[in-house]
């Protein structure tokens, strides 16, 4: 145990003197890995100095710049899928869909099919935090303008707004309308904005949680399905093509199967799958710091 300690405090005085960037990617319910990796940060004793996010990534970034820690994210997010009730009504919680439908409320409109303001309230109380300046650590969230079909990158201002247009799911979510942009999800431009970070820390960590190969890729999908993994097929393209010509120092792609874009609901099967990119994570931070 007392080498355990010493080990973690030679560790932390290593990254006192370099600086930490950490980006979070896109990958809907597969981002709640991102919460195993911040769980190995935190068992290390270490903050980043800067976060970059997007989609998914953006919710989570902002907790963790707002100062949240692991065990207080992963409380946050038992809450919001796993209500403390026995009623009928919050066993019918536990369907995906309908769950998908209470957390987001939809609507029958040709700009997107659920409007995302009760899941964007819920973050909004819970993070209590509404502007970028306020946040612990200097973040940046990633959107795409839907016109101009580029990046949009937030620092400063308004956070809320932000950080639901980063998620924007074209098709499934209405788009955003900040300063006469329509934005929608960050992932469609940038999956794991990396990118972002470079010139501003020493030490650059990735953690890329877009879909892996299916384990059984012999059956033709539903139709949500396809469009959702024809979209995650693109960002994949995109973070390849990246790589080939910018490198984060750590890369972490957890291996995460059968798990769907709002599948929520599996929270465990995808801690369990992520848990060996945690410990990859910390391997890899204690030999780069060496």
């Amino acid at each position: 145990m007392n080498s355990r300690i010493s080990n973690i405090t030679n560790l932390k005085s290593k990254v006192d003197s370099k600086s930490i960037g950490i980006a979070f990617g896109a990958g809907g319910a597969r981002g709640i890995a991102h919460l195993l990796m911040i769980e190995a940060l935190d068992e290390l004793g270490i903050k980043p100095s800067i976060i970059s996010g997007s989609s998914i990534g953006a919710v989570v970034g902002a907790f963790y710049a707002a100062g949240f820690n692991s065990k207080e994210m992963i409380e946050i997010m038992n809450q919001l899928i796993n209500p403390k009730s026995d009623s009928v009504f919050d066993f019918l919680l536990k369907s995906d869909i309908v769950k998908l439908f209470t957390m987001f409320e939809p609507q029958f409109i040709k700009s997107g099919f659920i409007k995302g303001e009760k899941f964007q309230k819920y973050y909004e109380t819970h993070l209590k935090v509404s502007r970028f300046e306020d946040l612990k650590i200097p973040l940046k969230i990633v959107a795409t303008d839907y016109w101009k079909k580029e990046e949009v990158i937030f620092e400063k201002g308004d956070l809320i707004h932000p950080i639901k247009a980063s998620y924007s799911l074209p098709g499934l979510f209405t788009p955003v309308k900040i300063k006469n942009r329509i934005l929608i999800d960050g992932g469609a431009v940038n999956p794991l904005p990396f990118d972002l970070l470079i010139d501003h820390c020493d030490i650059t960590i990735a953690i890329d949680v877009t879909a892996v190969k299916a384990q059984s890729d012999r059956e033709i999908p539903p139709t949500f399905d396809s469009v959702f993994t024809t979209y995650q097929t693109m960002q994949n393209s995109i973070i390849k093509e990246r790589l080939k010509f910018l490198k984060p120092d750590i890369y972490i792609r957890p291996e995460i199967y059968d798990v769907r874009v709002f599948d929520f609901a599996k929270a465990d099967l995808i801690f369990k799958q992520a848990r060996p990119a945690k410990e990859d994570l910390k391997r890899q931070l204690d030999k780069i710091l060496v």
